[in-house]
């Protein structure tokens, strides 16, 4: 190989390294760009976020203009529409403690929007966005009546609400898509 060839090559060498620095820092800066923006300004974050929390706030208007406390409609099979104003927690089984769990919302919902770059797979901004949904849904009911209404009741489960639906799936999620990332990096690391 001549000095000319070996010059060429080493340029040649020399710009491919620099192409890829380049491309590398160009994708880490879009991958810096999307962590910054908000979820709650994600699309389905907005627009997931309003139609759950108006449904929620919907379905329980609703119930409670149509429904006597403690009455019950069939809907279908196992499933019935039970008006129940809970103002405890899990379910009803912490009754009276209604300001406390306004308290623990507050706290709760300060935490997640402290920490909402740390849901970046979609997965995770769906389960974010629902547990915002359930914290919401239900402490507009704690404060708006000073309690919380409940009303899906399916066989023996506890008479829940769509706030509740939302975070116990967001809570489900999040935990699958944790036990997915650990499964991930257990197998590349391996």
């Amino acid at each position: 190989m001549t000095k000319k060839h070996a010059k060429e090559a080493s340029r040649h060498a020399t710009k491919t390294a620099v192409s890829r620095t380049t491309k590398k820092e160009k994708t880490t800066e879009k991958q810096t760009t999307k962590q910054k923006t908000p979820i709650l300004f994600w699309p389905f974050g907005v627009f997931g976020f309003a139609l759950l929390l108006f449904l929620d706030q919907y379905t329980k208007s609703a119930i409670r203009t149509a429904l006597a406390q403690g009455r019950e409609i069939d809907i279908i099979a196992f499933i019935k529409f039970t008006y129940v104003q809970n103002t405890g927690a899990v379910w009803g089984s912490i009754p009276d403690t209604n300001a406390y769990l306004v308290w623990l919302s507050v706290i709760a919902f300060g935490l997640l929007i402290f920490f909402y770059d740390q849901f970046k797979t979609t997965f995770e901004k769906i389960a974010y966005t629902l547990l915002l949904v359930g914290l919401w849904g239900n402490m507009l009911d704690r404060v708006l009546y000073g309690h919380v209404v409940d009303f899906i009741s399916v066989g023996w489960w506890p008479v829940f609400n769509i706030a509740d639906s939302c975070i116990t799936v967001g809570i489900t999620i999040y935990i699958l898509e944790a036990l997915r990332q650990w499964r991930q990096r257990r197998t590349v690391n391996a």
